[in-house]
C-alpha cells in the first residue's frame, strides 16, 4: 500500500539519520530529503518529529514481539509452553534494544530515558492482552489459577521488562538471575502452577 510504503520510507530515513546524528539535530527537511519525498508530505503521516521517533522505536521491536505473539496464539499448544514464548519475546526485544545501543548513537545520549520508556509501553501494550488470554487458557487447562488475568499479565510484563532491560536500577547478571528466580517462585505460588513451570527463566540468562 502506498500509505504504508511512504510511512516506512520516512521511518527508514529517520532511523538511518539517527545512526550518525542526534535527533534534535535532524530537521524534517533532512528526513524528507533522505526519504525522497516532499517536506509537506511528512505531516500527512506524522504530527511531529517526536511521533516519528516513537514510530522508529516501535518499528525496531514490533517484528520480534509480533513473532512471539503469533506463536503464542497457535492452536494445539498448552498455556505453559505459550508462557515460555511470551517471556522469550520479552528477552529478545530487550536484547535487540541493547544491540542497537551498542551499534549506533540512536539517541542513546540525550534521549535514553525516553527510548526505554517507549520500549516498555510498546512491549506491555502488545503483550498484555495475549498474556491475559494465555492465563485464561491455563485456568481452563487446570495449570493456572488467577482471579484477574489482565492485571496479573500487566504485573508480570512490567517486572519482566524492567528487570531484563536493566536500566532503571542496574544490577549484575547474577542478581538478575536471582530476581527472576524469586519472581518465578512468586508466580508459581500465586497462580498455583506446577513446580518447575517457570524454570526456563533461568535458562534465558545462561
Amino acid at each position: 500500500m502506498e500509505i504504508q510504503s511512504k510511512k516506512e520510507r520516512i521511518l527508514e530515513a529517520l532511523q538511518e539519520l539517527m545512526k550518525t546524528s542526534e535527533a534534535e539535530n535532524i530537521s524534517v527537511s533532512d528526513i524528507a530529503r533522505k526519504a525522497g519525498i516532499g517536506k509537506g508530505s511528512i505531516y500527512y503521516y506524522f504530527a511531529s518529529k517526536n511521533e516519528m521517533i516513537e514510530g522508529v522505536i516501535e518499528r525496531s521491536y514490533s517484528r520480534i514481539l509480533d513473532e512471539g505473539r503469533e506463536l503464542a496464539q497457535a492452536e494445539g499448544m498448552d498455556a505453559l509452553k505459550k508462557l515460555k514464548i511470551i517471556y522469550r519475546a520479552c528477552l529478545n526485544s530487550s536484547l535487540e534494544l541493547k544491540r542497537q545501543e551498542a551499534c549506533s548513537t540512536f539517541l542513546f545520549q540525550q534521549q535514553n530515558a525516553f527510548i526505554h520508556q517507549k520500549f516498555y509501553q510498546i512491549l506491555i501494550t502488545k503483550m498484555e492482552p495475549i498474556l491475559g488470554d494465555i492465563i485464561r487458557q491455563g485456568m481452563k487447562e487446570g495449570t493456572l489459577n488467577c482471579s484477574c488475568p489482565e492485571e496479573t499479565a500487566r504485573i508480570i510484563l512490567t517486572v519482566l521488562t524492567v528487570t531484563l532491560d536493566n536500566t532503571v536500577a542496574p544490577v549484575n547478571q547474577e542478581t538478575i538471575g536471582r530476581i527472576l528466580k524469586v519472581f518465578s517462585d512468586m508466580q508459581i505460588k500465586a497462580m498455583d502452577m506446577p513446580e518447575g513451570s517457570l524454570d526456563f527463566l533461568g535458562e534465558f540468562l545462561g
